[in-house]
């Protein structure tokens, strides 16, 4: 979301309008998950993706018509090639996109989007809000933002009965579940944690994906651009290609906000990272492995002088026991995992 702030803001300075398409709900084999955002200008070029083929092209020209209205509107695609609303798509599923009109004559615009630049490069996690009134008009922008404390940022766009109840809440959950007229929509911007994932395999990739949509910056690390690359990690923040697995920590700082995966494709490659993990002061440190190789590595390192307080600061096997198997059911354990060590962390535990 960063850059979608970022190139909003260079546009807004140019005196250029365009629309924000952003992904309300997606189901089914859609390109991208709820929550991606692209900029659609006057002349069609865009900034970011909602993962292109025909629901992006439908929706680049649903944009087109919102600027020339000037006004918002939200468009619902069916992935399918027969039916009312299908768009010729063969890969099924249906998306509901949110396509806002953002004025480079509204000075909150500018003020808006620099808020959500701010909150993006944030360690602290914010939540993008999408208002979608149940009868009334769409707002000209239908977004704004819940900030940490659970204050509002951007809200301005909506009307006084909105803006009161919004303004009622106690926390900025509390405060979207409970609107009556409006549909809401919240997701994450920020974030509340690093996790470094080394290895960009079957785990690693799955991995990748759902840390973060639970609030967590994600960073995978891999010596292979065939595995580490955008098309087979779209959600990934950061892809950092090395010419060697431990070399990124010679140049990445590692704190207690940063969580350590360790999935790669070996254990020679596992203990590698693992050495250099141990002289950080990650907050988390987990490596997946069976107990036999884990303590196998475990042997090398106390041979080698590191200690058993070290070694007692390993997660490993990794996860929460849910007895995992597959990439997916694992991507879950261990989430869950560093969900928990992250809840800890925050009350001091």
């Amino acid at each position: 979301m960063k850059k979608i702030a970022e190139a909003a803001m260079e546009m807004l300075a140019s005196g250029v309008s365009f629309a924000q398409a952003l992904v309300l709900e997606s189901s089914g084999s859609t390109p991208r998950e709820a929550g991606s955002a692209m900029l659609v200008r006057p002349d069609k070029t865009i900034s970011g993706t909602i993962g292109g083929g025909v629901l992006e092209a439908n929706t680049v020209n649903a944009a087109i018509k919102a600027l020339a209205d000037k006004r918002a509107a939200v468009a619902e695609f069916v992935l399918e090639e027969k039916g009312a609303a299908a768009i010729g798509a063969v890969c099924g599923g249906r998306a509901k996109v949110l396509i806002d009109y953002i004025s480079a004559d509204e000075p909150a615009d500018m003020a808006f989007f620099e808020q959500l630049r701010r909150a993006s490069s944030s360690n602290q996690l914010s939540h993008l809000a999408a208002l979608i009134p149940a009868s009334e008009s769409l707002a000209r922008r239908n977004i704004c933002l819940v900030l940490p404390d659970g204050t509002l940022a951007g809200a301005e766009v909506f009307g006084p009965d909105i803006l009161a109840q919004l303004r009622s809440g106690n926390s900025g959950y509390d405060v979207f579940t409970n609107l009556e007229q409006h549909a809401a929509y919240l997701f994450p911007v920020g974030s509340d944690g690093t996790v470094y994932i080394f290895g960009a395999g079957h785990c690693g990739e799955k991995l990748a994906h759902v840390v973060h949509t639970v609030g967590f910056e994600t960073v995978v690390i891999d010596d292979r651009r065939e595995f580490a690359n955008a098309a087979r990690l779209p959600e990934a923040d950061d892809i950092i290609v090395p010419k060697k697995l431990d070399a990124p920590f010679d140049t990445l700082a590692f704190g207690p906000d940063s969580y350590i995966v360790i999935v790669t494709r070996g254990h020679i490659y596992d203990e590698l990272v693992l050495r250099r993990a141990l002289r950080t002061s990650a907050g988390y440190i987990g490596m997946i492995a069976s107990r036999k190789k884990r303590d196998t590595i475990y042997r090398h390192l106390l041979d080698d002088g590191y200690t058993p307080d070290d070694i007692a600061r390993v997660y490993s096997p990794i996860g929460i026991d849910i007895s995992a198997d597959t990439p997916e059911e694992i991507a879950v354990s261990i989430t869950a995992e560093l969900i928990k060590v992250r809840a800890a962390r925050k009350r001091g535990g």
